[in-house]
């Protein structure tokens, strides 16, 4: 959830190196990766951040400190279901293909709002996704699709389901909406290659450095 000052410098860098136009976050919590990364993007010179959260309690957080932090008009907050939110932002135009994406909500979420999102036509060439907690809790089902080969995609394509029911009920157990479904059938673009890289951190504890 709290994505603590290490992590967070390697999405700033990130930001840094593509200089995307327009980035999106999938999961705000209270909002304090909403303002860091939304900061970052303002100053390489971006024009919007899209954070999306499907509980109205902790958007209302995040939109109170995004205005103390002076983010309000440059950090959109949009509230629910994360694929029917990245549906809506396409078919509507107003993100066409993502440059920059952060994911960081509901885990067995992860492949299936790539997916959507492939299936969108949202990724394209030099598209860049930064998916939180890889190595915890970690997020094999999201690994696998992404370091899969194009055949090993497709033979799948027609016989694998959502994914969440991989995940074990101790993980699902952590989510208050843990009976969630994907709203879509998306199969994604399994013709898609990523390159793929993992980068160890650390968890921010919550206890103050001296």
């Amino acid at each position: 959830m709290n994505v603590g000052q290490r992590k967070g410098k390697i999405v700033t860098s990130l930001i840094e190196e593509v200089k995307p136009q327009v980035m999106i976050e999938l999961g705000s919590y209270v909002g304090y990766s909403a303002i860091l990364f939304g900061d970052a993007l303002r100053r390489v010179g971006g024009k919007k951040y899209y954070t999306l959260e499907k509980s109205p309690e902790y958007a209302a957080v995040a939109n109170m400190l995004l205005d103390l932090a002076g983010l309000r008009d440059f950090v959109k907050v949009l509230v629910g279901s994360s694929d029917v939110l990245l549906h809506k932002l396409c078919t509507t135009g107003e993100i066409i293909t993502i440059e920059l994406m952060f994911l960081d909500h509901f885990k067995p979420a992860y492949t299936t709002d790539l997916k959507l999102c492939e299936q969108l036509g949202m990724v394209a060439a030099g598209t860049v996704l930064a998916a939180d907690n890889m190595i915890m809790p970690g997020n094999p089902v999201y690994l696998d699709y992404v370091r899969s080969s194009v055949e090993t995609k497709r033979s799948k394509a027609k016989t694998s389901p959502s994914g969440y029911e991989i995940f074990s009920q101790n993980i699902m157990s952590w989510y208050v909406d843990k009976d969630a479904k994907p709203a879509f059938d998306a199969v994604g673009n399994p013709n898609l290659i990523y390159e793929s890289r993992l980068v160890e951190s650390f968890e921010p504890s919550g206890e103050p450095v001296c």
